[in-house]
């Protein structure tokens, strides 16, 4: 052994307790090096890493030295045999430790050698007299510390630390032979670092026992959730029914819940090896049930639902097992399958709190008496929550919605949940438990049976009594096929058909296959009244009837016959459908008209995760997908096929006027019509009367005209912000970072210097950077400028390519990341359009901002809009092409309507705003029939030779 590192009569000077926290601390040091090296065999190192942590405890507790009582070391408790067991092991170790270090003399074999040395050491002198040896404490501190510097020369420095911390506090506090001496009292290993010779440290997750009720009480939201889980619970068991009995007093820190179920259930190695471990991963490994069904859950959580709910759990499950071998007649051997019922009499979730590690908290777990049958069933009592009636409706409700309307599969095995609230009465809780299970306030009389009296939870019906009806299938590249119905005209189903490419480049995933069935309701009073009398509730009031369908309305998410909460609550809106039809109530259809059903696959194969608090689904990519999905079905088919059927039924008015109708109205001949009605001597002033008044009007409707044209243009000026701000930023950071650089090089500029000379190289580089800019934001500038919302002046000759060219440059960022071919295409050159540059510029940047669209949301291969410009007769002819999908034929004389929109978020503004800005220079914009894609015409008047204003300016005079 290498020579002492420090005299033998400085470690008398310790306190005994103290001289075994030291020798345990050396250990401690070296441990991490030693503790994860796999090549040592794994029994020697769990012997010495005992041994070390025996001494910490050890000198922790204190006291006399000669105490035979037993030492509790994490849950158990280690007596005289144990300690003389783990002295023979270390003397192993060491002797196998010294022998290999002879042999290979390499610098791991010293850690080994010097980590199992210390161990032995502080385990000696932690419990020296209970082994009934003679051990000198001096003398085994002596030898930890010159086998802690041993192994790495580096530690000394820390070891003298931790002596002299010891003795510090030793003297400060006055310390004697049976003061406890905790661990904590060195602080850190290492305050500057660990050498950095030294591997990586290996850390692992040491779980607390109070996770468990964290998971309890804050994954799982509330006790209907709770509740929920442990019904899930039973389904993955391949059980045909759950029921839940609450037994009262259902008050907090009474009562009792019961929840039973005749699956598969138990056996005692199932309970110790898949249902005590928390987050196992054998649903997750094994998808399907026993019996084949999918399973529900996989985050290994379920069970901890009834920590949620109540302090104590007791486990009763019997399920098949097999007994040892038996002798069959032919005298081979086959396992007999036998009940084995399973009891843990009590687990109390609180013991949680009261034990600091996970592995701490046992519980003691039985075989019992077994019945008949197999099943599992768990009593929960000591409730944490109060269950009045309010909360008990709730869960009936969720319990409800629960169940896919739709029904379960034909080769699923049929599963059914009970709700038995018969001991709730006015004696035991102040109301009827049998009226919140049973009651038909608001059921169809066809759902109410004889079953219900038993308790079970029906799902809510689907109601057929629905305005429109949508029901279809997206398969996996997001192509939807189905039928609407429009119910409410009598009319027979229509085939319709869409498809959604998937945008990766919006971080969207596939999501597989997605069912959809949607019921769609007017919200009209006679058609509220008409849609509760044939849902078969009778004649009802208004009041009443609007509150039914509030309680459908929602768009659930379903998952193996089973909702995932909350889609589908009254009050959660996830498609964002009453956002929508803020922007365009005319349009869009809201939250409470709609009742759907969206039926998704497994996990795996959607990639919709369901969060582990149950509480909806990860926002990932295939989220956002299946959203986009249901948003474009409802947008780009339901939408507008109801807003036409409801304009020609005459349930909803069109509004199409535009300022050029209003004047012509203005100006019709009705007046003469009443002046000739009125005597002669007074027409000639009624006929000026009128002529004042309409002049007037006239006047009026030209200044909000003006006002219109001006909000107009900033509207259109709102929707390219986005490409404005992207565009400018370029030049503009480019002119901030070279001021800045000129500002800093200008005092040193001119000086005769080195530093000097290069800076003034970098010069005409940066002026023509500066120049390029600043050309850059005149030209984006001047793009603006006829969108500015500026007063508008007279009408005045322009070049309409011009125009058309800034409006492009506009969306030259965008045209180039869809790898747009766009071309503008001139008949001859020359020409010049009579009227306001900002009408056509207001007009082409909303065609074009639609016409990107587009081609972008059906991911069009090769994307091109050609602009083509050509005189006929008197007019300037303007036709905007693209060869996207364009515009559905039974849409066509619609798009131009204030609030048609197709997209998911449009407010239906563009094409009104577009036409209107043409109507203002006397032009007009159509919609063309197109063999391909969307091609829309505006038309201006040209300005002939010599010409002037005349034609404007003569129309406003007509």
């Amino acid at each position: 052994m290498p020579n002492p590192l420090l005299e033998r009569d400085r470690f008398a000077k310790l306190p005994h307790w103290a001289t075994v926290a030291f020798v345990a601390r050396c250990g401690r040091r070296l441990l991490p090096l030693y503790e994860n090296d796999t090549a040592e065999p794994r029994e020697r190192r769990a012997a010495v890493v005992q041994a070390i942590r025996l001494a910490e405890k050890r000198a922790a507790l204190g006291g006399a030295v000669d105490s035979h009582d037993a030492l509790e070391f994490e849950g158990e408790f280690i007596d005289n045999y144990d300690l003389d067991s783990l002295a023979a092991t270390l003397h192993g170790c060491v002797e196998a430790a010294s022998n290999t270090h002879a042999d290979v003399g390499i610098a791991e074999s010293e850690i080994i050698l010097a980590v199992s040395a210390i161990a032995q050491s502080a385990f000696i002198a932690a419990f020296a007299d209970a082994l009934t040896l003679d051990a000198n404490l001096p003398t085994l501190a002596e030898q930890a510390t010159v086998w802690a510097v041993f192994s790495d020369a580096t530690v000394k420095t820390q070891v003298m630390r931790d002596y002299d911390t010891l003795c510090r506090r030793a003297a400060d506090e006055a310390w004697h032979d049976e003061t406890p001496v905790r661990v904590e009292i060195f602080g850190d290993l290492w305050p500057e670092g660990r050498p950095v010779t030294w591997p990586p440290l290996l850390l692992s997750f040491r779980p607390r026992a109070r996770i468990i009720r964290t998971i309890g009480d804050r994954l799982i939201s509330g006790p209907e959730a709770a509740v929920i889980e442990l019904i899930k619970n039973s389904h993955d068991a391949d059980a045909s029914f759950a029921r839940v009995t609450f037994i009262p007093p259902l008050k907090r820190d009474v009562g009792l819940i019961i929840v039973e179920d005749d699956g598969h259930g138990m056996t005692l190695s199932d309970v110790e090896q898949k249902w005590m471990e928390p987050a196992t991963s054998d649903k997750r490994d094994r998808p399907l049930s026993p019996g084949g069904r999918r399973l529900l859950g996989s985050k290994g959580i379920g069970r901890f639902a009834a920590a949620r709910l109540g302090r104590y759990l007791e486990l009763v499950s019997t399920a098949f097992t097999k007994t040892t071998e038996d002798k069959a007649a032919n005298g081979s051997s086959s396992g007999v399958p036998q009940l084995q019922t399973t009891r843990i009499p009590q687990i109390d979730w609180n013991a949680f709190e009261e034990f600091k590690y996970l592995e701490d908290v046992k519980f003691a777990a039985e075989l019992a008496p077994s019945g008949n049958a197999t099943g599992t069933l768990i009593r929960i009592s000591s409730l944490r929550d109060d269950w009045p009636e309010a909360r008990l409706r709730r869960l009936y409700e969720e319990l409800r919605r629960l169940i896919s309307p739709l029904g379960q599969g034909e080769n699923t095995k049929p599963f059914r949940i009970f709700l038995d609230l018969s001991q709730c009465t006015e004696e035991t809780c102040g109301f009827e438990g049998s009226a919140i299970v049973n009651t038909s306030s608001r059921l169809p009389e066809s759902e109410i049976t004889a079953e219900r009296e038993a308790h079970e939870v029906l799902p809510f019906p689907i109601l057929d009594a629905c305005d429109y009806a949508v029901e279809g299938i997206f398969d996996e590249t997001g192509t939807f096929r189905g039928e609407l119905t429009i119910r409410r005209a009598g009319l027979e189903p229509e085939q319709v058909q869409l498809t959604k490419p998937l945008r990766s480049d919006e971080g969207e995933e596939p999501c597989g296959i997605v069912l959809v069935r949607l019921h769609i309701f007017d919200r009209e009073a006679d058609a509220v009244r008409h849609t509760a009398e044939k849902a078969g509730f009778g004649t009802i009031g208004l009041r009443e009837a609007r509150k039914l369908l509030d309680s459908i309305s929602g768009v659930a998410i379903y998952r193996e016959s089973f909702r995932i909460r909350p889609y589908g609550d009254g009050e959660n809106d996830w498609l964002t459908l009453d956002a929508k039809r803020v922007q365009n109530p005319t349009m869009k259809i809201g939250r409470n008209q709609i009742a759907g059903t969206i039926v998704v696959e497994d996990e795996n194969t959607s990639n919709l995760i369901e969060r582990s608090s149950r509480e909806g689904l990860e926002e990932n990519g295939a989220f956002w997908r299946l959203q986009s999905l249901v948003s474009s079905l409802l947008s780009e088919v339901v939408e507008p096929r109801r807003r036409q059927f409801r304009i020609s039924a005459g349930l909803e008015e069109r509004n199409e006027t535009s300022f050029q109708e209003i004047y012509r109205r203005v100006r019709l001949g009705w007046s003469k019509l009443l002046v000739a009605k009125i005597p002669e001597p007074d027409r000639a002033e009624a006929e000026a009367l009128v002529a004042r008044e309409t002049d007037r009007l006239t006047a009026y409707l030209k200044r909000l005209e003006e006002r219109q044209a001006q909000l107009e243009a900033q509207v259109t000026l709102g929707l390219i912000v986005g490409e404005v701000m992207h565009q400018g930023n370029t030049p503009l950071s480019f002119l901030e970072t070279e001021t800045t650089r000129l500002i800093r090089w200008w005092p040193h500029l001119t000086e005769h210097s080195p530093r000097a000379e290069e800076d003034r190289v970098e010069v005409p580089r940066i002026l023509n950077g500066m120049d390029s800019s600043s050309q850059k934001l005149r030209l984006l500038f001047d793009a603006l400028a006829p969108l500015s919302g500026a007063r508008r002046g007279k009408p005045k000759p322009y070049d309409p390519v011009a125009v058309i060219a800034q409006t492009q440059y506009l969306f030259r960022s965008r045209i180039e990341k869809l790898g747009v071919n766009f071309t503008i295409l001139q008949e001859s050159s020359g020409r010049t359009v009579l009227g306001f540059p900002d009408d056509l510029a207001t007009a082409t940047t909303n065609l074009l901002d639609n016409a990107l669209y587009w081609l972008e949301h059906h991911n069009i291969a090769k994307p091109a809009i050609t602009v083509s410009i050509r005189i006929d007769s008197e007019q300037c002819l303007i036709d905007i092409v693209d060869n996207g999908l364009g515009v559905p034929a039974e849409f066509a004389d619609q798009v131009f309507d204030v609030g048609f929109t197709l997209k998911p978020n449009g407010t239906g503004l563009g094409l009104s705003i577009a036409k209107e800005a043409a109507m203002r220079s006397l032009g007009d914009l159509q919609l063309l029939s197109s063999a391909i894609g969307a091609a829309f015409r505006i038309s201006l008047p040209y300005q002939k030779p010599n010409s002037g204003e005349a034609s404007i300016q003569n129309e406003d005079k007509e």
